[in-house]
């Protein structure tokens, strides 16, 4: 019996490498909010890019749309040594599209890349415990991390794009930039930069019999209005948008040709506060005021028709650790919120700025816009700046400048309306960038919180590491560092003609659409 299972384990992994002669079937255009601003896929970091990557990148690993359930990729297998010591064996016969073959030194060589001081890599700090890869054979090698690591797995899932050797040492830094060396299920064959990318199925893919229904074209349009999008699609000019905001989807659902496809997410909404600036921000009072003042669950029916979920912190279902579905955040209690603003030292109230977003998340220049009316009632006169996301990055970045500069403080307390996605599944990244001491988007600074931190991703033992996270997120929930909002969903409009399944991770594969 042991032998038959053996053979019929074997018999899938074969299926799974050999590349196959598939008749893919015709092109799918998808009209999204953001392009990527290149790809080469070891250098910057920002969602749209790591989306684009990996239409032309294999990673080691893949996250299963919705459930996020790791599974074998570019890796047929992987075993956990330890908690510092990952062990991977690389599918056979594989290679990149300039003919070379996929090996554990293509391997070491892009991951390398990535933390290689001199690239300056955006994404080296999510590997500051990688330490190296050490190579036994061309196919099967060992990762090691400098001490304990839980995060590997769901990272290499994410990340560690798999490029070319022949690529790795090129001079020429712009073509690696517009031009693909992966080993990926499409090969970029054209882009006009700020309107359109058009990607071919790649004939040699490992996948391709997994995925015998993925079309043999694929277009990306630049469309950054959310009315346009949803114009676009219902006059049949693209096939599949995202970001569909929630005004748009009675059209679509009417429409006979469309219908919305859609999934919680990993991101999670909130509005944020900078308590390193002192003053009303830095009163803990005031913020567990703000908290109990705000109705999320409420705002979710009025302004998300209902697309978004409870959630009880920062981490979303599918983080490797700390995410406990029982967890529940400071919810809506306006007598509290009169009492807690009564007891800070600001009870007369004070004015302040709402820092939001347009177009980059669910309903945020809407809900940025409601807040001043319901802090109102607690005496708050706040009033929103809603801009583009370009320009938000710029005044956020500048406001946390303002707050370590003693000589030039924040003329006004000052919160922020945003989302955070993590969707490498890490637990630590929220609190390290959201909420560390000079984290990127964090505009706090609580020692005792980031030595919780390190200790937590430090832990080795998956159940204690559980513990010591969610204890991090305890700390952040006593000190009323957010108000949490919800978990949003990921919503699309879709041809009816296409098969499509809503990922939980903001990603747009294009071989799990299927043309009928």
């Amino acid at each position: 019996m042991k032998r038959g299972i053996v053979l019929l384990v074997i018999g899938v992994l074969t299926i799974w490498t050999a590349p196959a002669a598939v008749a893919f079937k015709g092109k799918v255009t998808v009209g999204m909010r953001e392009e990527t601003p290149s790809m080469d896929p070891h250098l910057i970091l920002t969602n749209t890019a790591t989306n684009a990557w990996r239409w032309s990148y294999d990673t080691l690993l893949n996250s299963q749309a919705g459930t996020g359930k790791i599974e074998p990729w570019l890796a047929e297998k992987w075993e956990r040594l330890s908690a510092s010591q990952f062990k991977f064996w690389l599918r056979k016969g594989v290679k990149f599209t300039d003919g070379a073959p996929v090996t554990s030194e293509a391997v070491k060589l892009s991951f390398d890349r990535i933390v290689n001081p001199g690239n300056k890599s955006q994404q080296a700090p999510f590997w500051r415990l990688f330490s190296r890869i050490e190579i036994l054979d061309e196919h099967i090698f060992i990762l090691h991390a400098k001490e304990a690591d839980n995060g590997v797995i769901n990272r290499v899932a994410r990340f560690g794009h798999i490029m070319s050797p022949k690529a790795v040492g090129m001079e020429d830094k712009a073509a690696l930039s517009r031009t693909t060396f992966g080993s990926g299920p499409y090969i970029l064959k054209s882009w006009t930069k700020g309107h359109s990318m058009v990607l071919e199925a790649n004939p040699d893919w490992w996948g391709n019999r997994r995925y015998p229904n993925r079309p043999k074209t694929f277009v990306v349009r630049r469309i950054q209005e959310s009315a346009t999008r949803a114009k676009a699609l219902l006059a049949g000019d693209v096939d599949l948008i995202n970001d569909v905001q929630d005004q748009f989807v009675p059209q679509i659902e009417a429409d006979p040709g469309t219908r919305i496809a859609a999934s919680p997410s990993v991101r999670i909404m909130f509005l944020g506060f900078f308590t390193t600036h002192g003053g009303p921000m830095a009163d803990r009072n005031v913020r567990l005021a703000i908290n109990h003042a705000i109705d999320a669950e409420q705002v979710c029916k009025t302004l998300l028709g209902g697309r978004c979920n409870p959630i009880g912190g920062m981490y979303h279902p599918w983080n490797y650790s700390g995410h406990n579905p029982d967890k529940k955040w400071h919810g809506y209690d306006p007598e509290k919120a009169k009492e807690h603003m009564e007891k800070s030292e600001y009870p007369q109230g004070f004015k302040a700025t709402i820092l939001g977003t347009v177009s980059s998340f669910p309903a945020d220049k809407a809900t940025c816009e409601a807040l001043p009316g319901i802090l109102k009632k607690i005496n708050i006169d706040a009033r929103c700046q809603p801009m583009p996301a370009a320009l938000w990055r710029k005044t956020f970045t500048a406001t946390q400048q303002q707050a370590t500069d003693t000589q030039q403080q924040a003329k006004e307390p000052t919160m922020y309306y945003m989302g955070w996605g993590n969707s490498q599944g890490d637990p630590a990244s929220p609190l390290r960038a959201q909420m560390g001491c000079g984290g990127a988007w964090s505009g706090h600074c609580f020692k005792d919180l980031d030595q919780q931190t390190e200790k937590a991703a430090a832990t080795a033992v998956p159940r204690q590491q559980q513990l010591e996270f969610e204890k991090a997120m305890d700390m952040a929930m006593e000190k009323a560092m957010y108000k949490i909002f919800y978990q949003v969903h990921d919503v699309y409009g879709v041809r009816k003609d296409l098969e499509y399944k809503a990922r939980h991770d903001e990603m747009v594969f294009p071989w799990e659409i299927g043309v009928k």
